[in-house]
């Protein structure tokens, strides 16, 4: 069988797809009692250029949405991994410890995207695709603690490994998409 795209346009395309098909998968399975749409109206489908929509705020500020963070390998295949993350208004955060794949991918390539499902409807949901413009461990505990606050009520978050170092990756929006 004869390739027909290149190896640089297959690097590029496939991580997107897999995120697609994995967002779009997520919707479809296990949630037959929840309507596919708003109350009294239609499926409503957004895309913009690096701004969260007004209407979607809420699953990246008050709700425990979980967000599916897929990062680039070094082959190009895609690493997708479920993290806690926040929104400090304009940009997305999140929490890893310094050595993990994700943490090694980030540092390499910043190009990341996320698909963000809402807990209460599976059919609504935000994709965002964006770039890693900042990696520090200053602010990290602190952060990793807030983040143990928001998903689990814990003060303090405890790492399964007390020598891990943690840190904090700031995401730049660049396309969004969603449903609601």
């Amino acid at each position: 069988m004869k390739r027909i795209a290149s190896r640089p346009l297959r690097r590029a395309v496939f991580p997107v797809v897999l995120l697609s098909v994995l967002a779009y998968g997520s919707a479809c399975f296990h949630h037959h009692d929840v309507p596919a749409v708003r109350p009294g109206g239609h499926s409503r489908h957004i895309a913009t250029r690096g701004t969260l929509p007004p209407d979607f705020l809420d699953l990246v500020t008050t709700k425990k949405a979980f967000a599916d963070l897929a990062t680039v390998m070094p082959n190009g295949s895609p690493q997708v991994t479920p993290v806690w993350f926040d929104f400090d208004g304009k940009y997305i955060r999140v929490n890893s410890a310094r050595g993990r794949v994700k943490d090694k991918n980030m540092r390499r390539d910043p190009r990341v995207a996320l698909s963000i499902l809402d807990p209460d409807n599976p059919y609504r949901y935000l994709s965002i695709r964006g770039r890693v413009i900042k990696i520090t461990e200053t602010g990290a505990v602190e952060h990793i603690n807030a983040l143990a606050r928001k998903y689990r009520g814990m003060d303090i978050y405890r790492s399964p490994r007390p020598d891990e170092v943690r840190v904090m990756y700031v995401i730049e929006p660049r396309r969004v998409a969603g449903q609601s």
